[in-house]
């Protein structure tokens, strides 16, 4: 068994696509070798900025060897009359790689058909890894360079490749480059030609030359030095790990240092200089151990050694003090002006050229607030939270017109609940505001409180109405206003409070258009499969559930959530279920127009109990009573299609069935569409 280690020289990658990258090459890899029926142990995967690296331990020689009997067309086809064989059984022969006097005639379900006897001997593993180049040519990247006049293109431009089965040199081509057994170190402090006689040389010889090549070994040496910084100062540093990961990923050789800034720009709100911090420097912060409050230093890595140290602090320091001038300058001059200066402004910017101004929007959404809040339901925003939400409706967006939103608009939102407590707003609608944009991203921090939760609805909720209207609809992987997590944002909303009322009932009063109102429907629902999909639920169950005609988010969950419990735990009773309902609604669906249901003329005793379950249905109850309802009644819809034909002739009699079987029908259309459900499995 060999080590083969295969390495890609870049320019510098950006930090949010390398570790994508890297594990898109190591799958790619691995798919490869199984295709080509190459045994090994373990891919080990390398990343830095300037390199992309596998090493396959254990890796078979060759590839394992064909051995297989191929069926061919039947022996009346293969042979005429006279016994020779046909231009059928020549082509088959031919095609397997073998001649009409290899095949041989067995018996297969009676009848007599050729075969061959197929042995394909594995290639050498030599001659397989030569084909390297087709799983680059095959990788795909968000953004993508073409350099020098090559057609090909790549996430950055390659500049050497390391290609070693053990110490020998597999070649290959790739955009102009060979490999070979040549790697390079850091930038500035390695060499610029390392020479590996030996894959195993390959972590060695790169540290040698300032370059530590795998990903989590940086990573952890970062987080240790960190620590270290933080243990000989008393200090407390948050462990941020988006910027862990980032800082990681673009640096090869990590030294961290630290250094202190003047303790007057503490005045400006910590979310302010923690963003000028994490997002613009990429800094840590550091707080108080006792206190949790900020401190006026910094922490930071450098993609280099100690040397000179001094001198790269000063140079941070300069940076950052500038940012930090900028934030209060920006802070203190937004201080000068009122809220309502602010708000007012709102009046003036569109939210989008073909959409209207933000005033126009907190007016649409303060009327939201108050529509969802008069929705029929079993569980709707309480009178306080309707009202809390209504008060930061009619300024939630006010922060958009700051200076210090401007500069740092990741910031919207939070900083209007830190303004709206500055200007004298109650602390309950201070904290609605702040919650506007949440969930931020699936799976997301969710709004603290109720309020917080129905404004960041309505919002997103108009948001989606206006875009729709105005035809600016997602298409394929093309969403630049990220509608797709808006509606997500809905979902998971009123999921966490458990809102039970119809979302559909609201799209009707605010959507003209009846298809604008359709794609709307469907874009939701689409998130609520999404949804269920990464909570377990079979495909079969998502598309019956969401095939409602309602918007009821939570009767959609939690309805699935129920069958695929019950198709788990109780198989036989599922099967049961999904087939008998399904018997109802393929006969109520096609009745149109329906009698009052008479008990009276009930024929036998399971019709008389059907009838009787039927018309004590009450779609209005909790969507849990009604699910068990019908869960109960699957045995007796059994009996009653066992003891009665409902198309009989007797107008009077089949009417009356009809009838049952549609009111029936409703009730389960209400919650689920047995035809969707796959119940034979």
């Amino acid at each position: 068994m060999s080590h083969y280690l295969f390495e890609l020289g870049l320019e510098e990658v950006p930090a949010r696509f390398l570790l994508g990258i890297r594990d898109q090459l190591s799958q790619r890899i691995a798919d490869f070798l199984a295709e080509k029926r190459i045994a090994y142990e373990e891919i080990e995967s390398f990343a830095t900025p300037r390199r992309i690296a596998v090493r396959i331990h254990n890796i078979a020689d060759k590839q394992a060897d064909i051995q297989e009997k191929v069926k061919g067309p039947a022996l009346r086809i293969a042979q005429d009359d006279q016994g020779q064989w046909t231009k059928a059984a020549e082509g088959f022969a031919r095609g397997q790689g073998a001649s009409v006097e290899e095949i041989i005639v067995e018996d297969y379900k009676g009848e007599d058909y050729i075969y061959v006897d197929k042995f394909i001997a594995g290639q050498a593993v030599e001659e397989i890894l030569k084909e390297i180049p087709t799983i680059l040519q095959a990788m795909n990247f968000p953004v993508t360079m073409h350099w020098s006049n090559l057609e090909t293109s790549f996430i950055r431009p390659v500049h050497w490749m390391v290609s070693l089965l053990d110490n020998q040199i597999i070649p290959f081509e790739f955009v102009g480059i060979t490999s070979s057994n040549h790697t390079r170190g850091h930038r500035f402090l390695g060499s610029k030609d390392i020479v590996l006689e030996d894959e195993s040389q390959y972590e060695n010889a790169l540290k040698k030359n300032y370059v530590i090549a795998s990903f989590e070994e940086r990573q952890a040496i970062i987080r240790h030095q960190v620590q270290e910084i933080a243990q000989e100062n008393t200090w407390r540093i948050p462990m941020d790990l988006d910027l862990l990961e980032e800082i990681t990923a673009i640096v090869e050789w990590p030294t961290a240092f630290y250094g202190e800034f003047e303790s007057s720009y503490l005045e400006v709100p910590e979310i302010i200089l923690q963003t000028a911090m994490k997002d613009h420097q990429r800094y840590f912060y550091v707080q108080d151990p006792t206190t949790e409050k900020m401190l006026p230093y910094f922490i930071s890595v450098r993609n280099g050694n100690q040397e000179h140290l001094e001198n790269v602090v000063k140079g941070n320091l300069k940076v950052l003090k500038a940012r930090l001038e900028d934030a209060l300058f920006f802070y203190q001059e937004d201080l000068k002006h009122s809220l309502n200066f602010f708000n007012e402004k709102l009046d003036y910017v569109n939210e989008h050229q073909a959409i209207g101004t933000y005033g126009e929007k907190e007016a649409r959404v303060e009327a939201l607030i108050q529509l969802i809040a008069n929705q029929p339901g079993r569980s709707l925003p309480t009178g306080e939270a309707v009202e809390i939400a209504g008060e930061a409706s009619r300024c939630y967006k006010f922060d958009l017109m700051t200076a210090v939103v401007d500069e740092f608009p990741e910031l919207q939102g939070q900083m209007g609940e830190i303004y709206a407590e500055y200007y004298g707003l109650d602390d309950a609608v201070a904290r609605a505001i702040g919650s506007q944009y949440l969930p931020n991203q699936a799976g997301g921090q969710l709004p603290a409180t109720e309020a917080g939760a129905l404004l960041a609805m309505a919002d997103k909720l108009d948001t989606l109405i206006q875009f729709f209207e105005a035809g600016i609809i997602p298409t394929g992987s093309n969403d630049p206003f990220a509608l797709r997590r808006q509606a997500s944002g809905i979902v998971e909303i009123m999921l966490d409070r458990r809102w039970d009322f119809d979302l559909l009932t609201i799209l009707h009063q605010k959507v003209l258009d009846p298809a604008v109102l359709t794609a709307i429907k469907e874009f939701i629902q689409a998130r609520v499969s999404n949804h269920l999909d990464a909570d377990g639920v079979d495909y079969d169950i998502i598309q019956s559930v969401t095939q409602v005609n309602h918007l009821d988010l939570l009767v959609m969950v939690d309805t699935a959530k129920r069958m695929q419990t019950l198709k788990l735990d109780d198989p036989a009773t599922y099967r049961n279920f999904v087939e008998q309902l399904t018997r109802v609604v393929n006969l109520g669906h096609q009745v149109e127009v329906i009698q009052p249901i008479s008990e009276t003329l009930a024929q036998t005793s399971s019709e008389k109990a059907l009838i009787s379950q039927v018309m004590g249905l009450d779609l209005l109850v909790e969507q849990v009573e009604l699910f068990g309802t019908l869960y109960r009644l699957a045995p007796t819809i059994e009996a009653y299609f066992e003891d009665n034909m409902v198309n009989t002739d007797d107008p009077t009699i089949k009417g009356n069935r009809q009838a049952t079987l549609k009111v029936l029908t409703e009730a389960v259309f209400n919650l689920f569409d047995p035809r969707q459900l796959i119940s034979k499995f």
